[in-house]
């Protein structure tokens, strides 16, 4: 990765501007949010916002309320941070902005009026794994097609948020760069875990952190992502990319590691500065809940006076036998008992991976299985499984390469437990406030929807205290799941019972496939050929 120097350069700004949304205060009628650049001066730009009502055309200038460093790369790149405080009217307001460092003259985003629901769009895995260029090629890497579009829809019906499921960028190639190759080099895994990481490697986690954020979310190399992060305020929650593929669903010898210790600690520095314009450190203060790690923060918010939002962060403080610790869930659910405001009659939570989703014990078990036995052989025992068993191992620990997805899923025997539990504290909290609960996912790369709900209910839907539908994203960059795994995922979308009385499926959405045939076709004709 090339590494820039502003010695013998003029001021730039290498990544920004970005936007964020934290919350509104309803008392005060203020829109709170903040703005980053990134920047090699240690003098902020300047930053002048002005705000015009979309139907009065009343304008108003407004300056940032505090500017600030969160963060230094190396003494050269200075992350400024902007904290916006914008008046909320009882109409729609256009803000423009700009500053004297951009390039660009000027930048918009939009305000909801006070009383209004916002508008948003959630999406997911943006990039792409450790694929060969081609595939990146067919899926139009550079054009960003998808994300166009969202810019193209904004343009019509302007967004007021973003909701960033997880997988904002993709740091699987950390493993292929030249500072990586003492770890990769190392073929005994004993050595390997317990590998005392030498300067140029801690060096090296810090310097591609820093960069691929740079290159992900800036306008050189990513300027149609860029231009919506410009333009429409985010709420992110990192997933496992964010951090590298399959983090905090490895064994815990390898997540002690000191080389897992310092990538972990060089992806969290780098996620809160660019995703959240904060560091661990001052994350509370600025609109975060702390779990029982520091690295641990969830979000909760509003998405105007009658949606309640928490992104739950399970990443953070994450194990191969745990999402979130108690003493997380405890302080969340508090929380939002004393901050939901009254008005709230639609809470959504997100949780990166879905947690309503196909089971996929047989699978789990295939692959647990294939970490440990001869995978050829499974393979030719497994059906559509062993096609997907059989392909690529995973680079960190030699494990067919979706064992650490496998683990991931709530579904996991692993976590179902504590699915159980955090998913009735939720019926509780949607009993008692007489609010509708729905969840977010992203993750698996393929668009689906489920449901929770009370099997005997002689009412329609809308009287179901537990009826709880699960919307998940496909892909905003990233490619579809393999065909054998989606026909796997089809076939095990039948009815589960989740409680006593309340059952849970996946709805029955797509019948067809792009060139008209059946998905029922699809599986004959595949169990056929086998």
């Amino acid at each position: 990765m090339e590494d820039l120097s502003i010695k013998d350069k003029p001021i730039q700004i290498v990544c920004g501007p970005l936007l964020r949304y934290i919350d509104i205060d309803y008392r005060k009628r203020i829109w709170r949010g903040s703005c980053l650049i990134v920047i090699n001066s240690f003098r902020p730009p300047s930053l002048t916002l002005l705000l015009r009502s979309n139907k009065t055309n009343r304008e108003e200038i407004v300056y940032p309320a505090q500017v600030e460093t969160i963060d230094i790369f190396r003494q050269e790149y200075y992350f400024w941070r902007y904290e916006l405080l914008l008046p909320l009217l009882e109409e729609p307001q256009t803000v423009s902005y700009t500053s004297d460092a951009l390039t660009t003259k000027q930048f918009q985003f939009h305000l909801p009026a006070i009383q209004d629901s916002m508008r948003f769009m959630f999406y997911s895995c943006s990039g792409f794994s450790d694929v060969p260029q081609a595939v990146k090629d067919k899926f139009a890497e550079k054009e960003a097609p998808l994300w166009q579009d969202v810019l193209d829809r904004h343009q019509v019906m302007p967004f007021h948020v973003m909701l960033g499921g997880g997988d904002q960028l993709y740091q699987d190639r950390l493993i292929h760069e030249d500072f990586m190759k003492p770890w990769v080099a190392e073929k005994m895994p004993s050595k390997r875990l317990s590998m005392k990481l030498p300067q140029a490697m801690r060096d090296g986690f810090e310097h591609f952190y820093f960069w691929n954020y740079v290159e992900n979310f800036g306008f050189e190399k990513s300027p149609i992502q860029a231009q919506a992060y410009a333009q429409i305020p985010s709420i992110n929650m990192w997933d496992d990319h964010d951090i590298i593929d399959g983090y905090g669903s490895y064994p815990a010898d390898m997540q002690s590691a000191d080389c897992f210790q310092v990538l972990f600690a060089n992806a969290s520095r780098f996620y809160y500065a660019f995703q959240q314009h904060t560091t661990i450190e001052r994350a509370e203060r600025d609109g975060m809940i702390r779990g029982d790690l520091p690295t641990c923060q969830h979000i909760l918010t509003t998405l105007g006076p009658s949606i309640g939002f928490l992104s739950l962060d399970a990443r953070g403080e994450r194990t191969k036998l745990q999402v979130c610790t108690q003493k997380s869930y405890d302080v969340l659910f508090a929380e939002m008992q004393s901050r939901m405001p009254p008005t709230v009659k639609h809470f959504m939570v997100l949780t990166g991976v879905p947690l309503i989703y196909p089971r996929l014990t047989l699978f789990e078990k295939a692959m647990e299985s294939a970490a440990s036995f001869n995978l050829a052989t499974l393979a030719g025992k497994t059906g559509a499984l062993g096609d997907i068993i059989s392909g690529q191992l995973n680079e960190w620990n030699g494990d067919p390469e979706l064992l650490d997805d496998m683990n991931d899923h709530w579904t996991a025997g692993n976590h179902l437990e504590e699915r159980r539990e955090f998913i009735k504290r939720l019926q509780a909290f949607a009993r008692e406030k007489s609010i509708r609960v729905s969840f977010l996912g992203g993750d698996v790369h393929c668009c689906a929807a489920g449901r929770l709900f009370s099997k005997d209910m002689t009412t329609k839907e809308e009287g179901d205290p537990f009826l709880m539908v699960q919307i998940v994203s496909s892909a905003i960059v990233n490619v579809p799941p393999p065909q054998a795994l989606l026909t796997v995922l089809n076939q095990n979308s039948s009815y589960e019972t989740f409680d006593g009385n309340i059952e849970e499926r996946m709805y029955d959405l797509f019948k067809y496939s792009p060139n008209g045939n059946s998905v029922s076709h699809l599986i004959n004709v595949q169990a056929h050929n086998r």
